[in-house]
């Protein structure tokens, strides 16, 4: 019965997940790995479900698995954050994992962060990662949040979405000395900044450069980082699309233009989780990012 579950068998599954080898995950607990093999099969029969397919190798969660994987890891912190609290230990801290997409970790993240709390009873652990990465760290269970733009996969059971705010990437130039762009689109050849045709914002602008096959672009550099195009679009290398929290400052103070408002394209910006009860910061954190818009 469910009600059995020893609080063990939750380090052995986490442990497993982490190894993806019953060879290693038994090493890492300190028993044989037959016994180790016995418990997971025991915690399966308790909770009704394969949580690893063993048909893998590597091994690999099921479906239910990886929202299961979820529910333990955040249990298991959730537990020893309360008794320490209980205790009266202020040195335990609950973990907070969100894979963001470049541009949002660099230029948005850390203002939410700051915003969100003060308090050190928490730690982020932020990586920054392309999009098609960060999904697939959802699936896992490796992360607790994406902050990311829409995605189809994301939108149902078992994953839940908030939109955090709707941004626009602008095709925009390096201005002169009189506040006007170096580069004009009656110009012929401009040199574009681009983004790598896998990325989320590549795709976006393959779609719109398609429609509007007459642009006069031609490419000279592409990265997936939108930092990285920023610093060549603001050395005058060329024009580019940027997405507006990006470059808010550098618009008002006339360092870059939009060349054409009718070029720029509408992103919702949305951050994602599973269904699975997470810790008691990161559900706090949920709320915070749902209230912002």
């Amino acid at each position: 019965m469910i009600s059995n579950l020893e609080l063990k068998w939750l380090h052995d599954i986490v442990v497993l997940e982490e190894c993806r080898s019953f060879t290693l995950a038994a090493e890492k607990r300190n028993i044989s790995q037959s016994s180790f093999s016995r418990r997971i099969q025991t915690i399966e029969s308790s909770v009704g479900f394969e949580i690893f397919d063993r048909n893998t190798n590597p091994l690999q969660l099921t479906a239910q698995g990886k929202n299961f994987i979820v529910y333990a890891r955040n249990l298991l912190d959730d537990i020893y954050f309360q008794i320490n609290r209980i205790k009266g230990i202020d040195n335990g801290k609950q973990r907070i994992n969100i894979s963001a997409a470049h541009s949002l970790s660099v230029f948005l993240l850390p203002d939410f962060i700051s915003q969100f709390s003060q308090d050190t009873d928490k730690i982020f652990f932020v990586e920054s990662i392309n999009v098609d990465e960060a999904v697939h760290k959802l699936k896992e269970g490796q992360s607790d949040f994406i902050l990311s733009f829409y995605n189809e996969e994301l939108m149902s059971s078992p994953f839940l979405h908030s939109k955090i705010l709707e941004s626009r990437l602008h095709l925009v130039s390096l201005c002169d000395e009189n506040k006007k762009p170096i580069f004009q689109l009656d110009n012929s050849n401009l040199p574009l900044i681009k983004y790598t045709d896998e990325s989320y914002m590549g795709r976006q602008v393959n779609q719109l450069m398609n429609k509007y096959k007459h642009l006069p672009l031609e490419l000279l550099f592409v990265s997936s980082m939108s930092d990285v195009l920023k610093r060549m679009i603001l050395n005058g290398s060329g024009v580019g699309w940027l997405p507006d929290y990006s470059i808010k400052n550098e618009i008002e103070r006339n360092e870059l233009a939009i060349l054409d408002e009718s070029l720029s394209i509408t992103m919702g910006v949305y951050i994602y989780r599973t269904e699975a009860r997470l810790n008691v910061s990161s559900e706090r954190f949920w709320q915070f990012m749902r209230n912002l818009k």
